[in-house]
């Protein structure tokens, strides 16, 4: 009985190690999303810009000279490639063809320090 407790609590240790806990808060007004398991993404719609924030397990900002990306933004069956480029020391930023309403889906693509994350956002813009 005791090896059988003990292959069952030796399985589920890597399971919790891998958890990553609950989404921090957002800290720009935007929404948090899980982009790899080292990694949350704050995306920020406002009128014509997309800002992009990404902050380690530890909820610290990633610098954005860490970081590079892009975003494909579908509004009202209508896609658009968005180039996200650095704007401040911990973020990256793009601009849209025009300011998104309604119900907005964007995927960000991001590269941080050389390695791919991808995160999807559904959003409802005023």
């Amino acid at each position: 009985m005791r090896n059988i407790l003990m292959a069952a609590f030796l399985a589920a240790i890597p399971v919790a190690a891998l958890a990553h806990g609950a989404a921090p808060a957002a800290q720009h007004g935007g929404i948090v999303a899980e982009a790899s398991d080292e990694h949350w993404v704050e995306l920020v719609l406002k009128g014509t810009q997309m800002t992009v924030y990404v902050s380690d397990e530890a909820n610290k900002p990633v610098a954005s000279a860490r970081l590079g990306g892009k975003a494909t933004v579908l509004v009202g069956g209508k896609s658009q490639q968005v180039v996200l480029v650095p704007a401040e020391a911990d973020s990256l930023a793009g601009n849209l063809d025009a300011a998104v309403t309604g119900k907005v889906t964007s995927v960000v693509t991001l590269t941080i320090d050389g390695k791919s994350a991808q995160v999807r956002f559904a959003t409802t813009q005023p």
